[in-house]
């Protein structure tokens, strides 16, 4: 019996010039027999080869405007096609749904006889090229009838497409060979020297190389690195670690179905059996995730009695994996166009993001939730009690702060919380203060919160001068600055900078979570379901005291226009209109005095920093000895 041929996993750049060939001969020898059995008819031959011509330019480089819907017809219309060419098409896009321009079994023959397995993604590879060769046999039949096409009339293919047209297929002895020869030779086929393609990354190292290049540019920060990383991560497991050429409307769509089958926490670090830290893979939360669903499903009431986790990633969440994939692309496209994939439509795949399925108090449409199902205010009396702690009376040390005892560190364990509070500002914001931020020598002492590379801000209206409370001054928060400078550190909180994680992250690790969870083991008053008042709460209940406050004075420094100065909201009504400049310090130092109100009275302690060693984040290694 003969034995089967082995055939190769993978395409590879070098079989390209032999694919394009078969299919453009193929493809040129079917039209030309077709305008020799009917030879009178040359205009209507090359008006039809002229129409191929278009619809193959697009299915190797944009197939998404092929769906013969009026949308795609009008984007054709937009780009400059007119309607004559856009209706063309749209009917060659309704005839192809139902009958392939491309024969599928002709795909899988090509790739066997260059001793390629032909494999889902083989055959997507070799597809946008047999394309391109569809495209060109069509061109070059208008020329076999004496009526060549002008260059104006046919849009171009992308370069790395369009040189396939122009290269020799070589064997490595050298000499010229037809693809038409014996199979076996197939194998030996090789791109001439000087015309091969650049071989494209892996998408993980296409990331890695875009990271180091925009962080260093300067386009993006340190932070986005565990963003780009994390959607990689996820496309990777759904489709392998692919060229970055390779990738295709499919795989975005088999990215967009691994979000609904995710736990909402997924990735955290665990010990091994040996001791050794490990992170949760994405196949192993994807595992987990599929058994969290399955018990959801069976029994949700029981589910949610026993706080199974959620399953599916939010909506907000999804788009920004997609978002951060897409800006992968967007990137290769504008610094290495012949290794970019073509034909990708984001904007289709953001459509059909879906929010997870209801479990338990997890809503899954947001316009469907009763009016009050918002974010909840802390209740004033219950955030005061979190300040009446260890932390700002006095803690048994550094890594006790929240047992009682005699001392009282100054650091952003001891600042952030109160003035977050006090300031209508975002954690972030405030975590993340330079030193030069704070300034001291003036009238109205303020926080200058603008874009630094110690923290992004949310957006350009978030630049904006915050005074700085008469309780905070009070409690020797210049002191604490100065000494801050004295000791040549950049960051206010030195403690909070991480080289991965962000500030408010951090905060929210060492001291906000904690904290809520001693002071109210069994959830606030404001705890809905699973959900309970949080970090971005403190700004809700910020925001309804001044509000409240302009109720009850009728003073115009508590208007929109000025809570929204404070808090770094763009103003988007008529009343915001009227205020061109950004608000001095001076101008909202009374909403900060009535917000620092919500602070207990906290007694003042002699300066006390953190240790030098210890001006930084992180811990000692080792656990603290249990005392006798």
């Amino acid at each position: 019996m003969e034995q089967m041929p082995i055939l190769r996993r993978s395409v590879k750049p070098d079989d390209m010039p032999a694919l394009y060939k078969r299919a453009f001969e193929r493809e040129l020898d079917r039209v030309v027999m077709a305008q020799f059995q009917e030879p009178g008819r040359a205009d209507d031959h090359r008006a039809f080869n002229r129409a191929y011509a278009l619809y193959f330019s697009l299915l190797a480089t944009e197939p998404q405007l092929l769906d013969g819907s009026l949308e795609s017809h009008e984007e054709l219309r937009r780009r400059g096609m007119d309607e004559a060419d856009a209706d063309a098409l749209t009917a060659l896009a309704a005839r192809h749904k139902r009958q392939l321009p491309i024969s599928r079994g002709q795909l899988m023959e090509d790739l066997r006889e260059e001793g390629i397995d032909p494999s889902e993604r083989n055959l997507t590879a070799s597809g946008r090229v047999a394309a391109a060769a569809y495209r060109n046999a069509n061109i070059e039949a208008c020329s076999e009838l004496g009526l060549p096409l002008n260059a104006n009339e046919i849009w171009p293919l992308p370069q790395h497409l369009e040189r396939l047209s122009h290269r020799e297929i070589v064997s490595t002895a050298g000499a010229p060979v037809e693809p038409a020869e014996d199979a076996k030779a197939s194998s030996s086929y090789v791109v001439k020297e000087g015309c091969a393609a650049p071989e494209a990354p892996l998408l993980s190292e296409y990331a890695k190389m875009a990271l180091d290049r925009k962080i260093k540019d300067g386009a993006w920060d340190e932070g986005r690195r565990r963003d780009i990383e994390g959607a990689v991560r996820i496309f990777v497991a759904a489709n392998g670690d692919i060229p970055v050429n390779a990738i295709g409307q499919k795989h975005l769509i088999a990215m967009k179905d691994v979000f609904p089958r995710l736990p909402v926490i997924y990735g955290r670090a665990r010990k091994d059996e040996n001791g050794e830290e490990v992170r949760e893979t994405i196949e192993e939360a994807l595992k987990r995730g599929d058994d969290l669903r399955r018990k959801w499903n069976d029994d949700p009431t029981a589910a949610d009695a026993e706080g199974l986790p959620y399953v599916g990633l939010s909506l907000i969440t999804q788009r920004k994996h997609m978002t951060w994939i897409s800006a992968l692309v967007t990137h290769l496209e504008g610094n290495d166009p012949d290794l970019a994939p073509r034909g990708l439509n984001f904007t289709a795949v953001r459509k059909t993001l879906v929010n997870p399925k209801m479990q338990g108090d997890r809503h899954s449409v947001k316009t469907n939730q009763k009016r009050n199902a918002g974010r909840l205010p802390w209740h004033p009396d219950e955030l005061r009690k979190m300040l009446e702690t260890p932390v700002w009376y006095g803690c048994a040390g550094l890594w006790r702060r929240f047992e009682p005892g005699d001392e009282v560190i100054h650091d952003g364990i001891y600042w952030v919380l109160p003035l977050v509070i006090s300031t209508l500002a975002r954690s972030d914001e405030i975590a993340g203060l330079a030193v030069a931020d704070v300034v001291l020598d003036c009238e109205v002492p303020y926080l200058h919160i603008r874009e630094t590379n110690l923290r992004r801000i949310k957006t350009v209206s978030s630049t904006r001068k915050v005074p700085i409370a008469r309780k905070l001054l009070d409690l020797g928060f210049a002191e604490y600055v100065t000494a801050m400078k004295e000791a040549d550190n950049r960051a206010l909180f030195p403690e909070f900078q991480h080289e991965t994680m962000d500030s408010d992250k951090c905060f929210y690790k060492d001291l906000f979570g904690p904290l809520r969870k001693l002071v109210f083991p069994n959830g606030t008053s404001r705890k809905r379901g699973r959900k309970d008042v949080d970090v971005p709460s403190i700004r809700t209940l910020g925001f309804n005291v001044l509000r409240d406050k302009e109720d009850e004075t009728g003073l115009k420094v508590f208007n929109k226009a000025h809570r929204q100065g404070l808090g770094g909201h763009e103003p988007n009504d008529t009343e915001g209109k009227h205020y061109d400049d950004d608000f001095e310090p001076g101008q909202l130092v009374e909403l900060v005095e009535v917000l620092a109100e919500l602070l207990p009275d906290i007694p003042r302690r002699p300066l006390n920093l953190r240790p030098c060693e210890y001006q930084k984040f992180g811990k000692p290694r080792g656990r603290r000895k249990k005392a006798d």
